[in-house]
């Protein structure tokens, strides 16, 4: 499966950058990030680098739930979620939806892949 992952989250005035950098790490710890800018962003171009998101969305069993939520936020090939920052600071995972309003503002991951139906087969199965 080829794919290219890119995860990003502003750092607001209010928070530390360690703790939003920490939170992108609780979900997706083998990905390269960066800090800088007011923004932490993260990249991986394999299938390990939503190893973790996988089996959260498995050991939460919200297979179904995720799966309608990602098939819909479908746009060619790739996917585009948004997810609660001190959620997953906390090592856990909550699904928000585009125009929702965020205290903290979502740490946004887009996936895009050769074969995206498959991607999120996978990712949910």
């Amino acid at each position: 499966m080829k794919l290219a992952v890119r995860v990003t989250a502003a750092v607001n005035p209010t928070e530390n950058a360690d703790k939003v950098a920490q939170a992108v790490l609780n979900i997706f710890p083998k990905v390269s990030l960066q800090k800088g800018g007011g923004v932490v962003s993260a990249i991986a171009d394999s299938p390990e680098g939503l190893e973790r998101l996988r089996m959260i969305i498995r050991s939460r069993q919200i297979r179904n739930t995720a799966r309608m939520l990602l098939s819909k936020n479908v746009s060619g090939n790739t996917v585009t979620f948004y997810l609660n920052k001190q959620a997953a600071y906390v090592g856990k995972l909550s699904f928000f939806e585009a125009g929702e309003v965020m205290a903290l503002g979502p740490i946004e991951v887009s996936i895009e892949s050769d074969n995206i139906q498959e991607t999120i087969r996978w990712l949910t199965e």
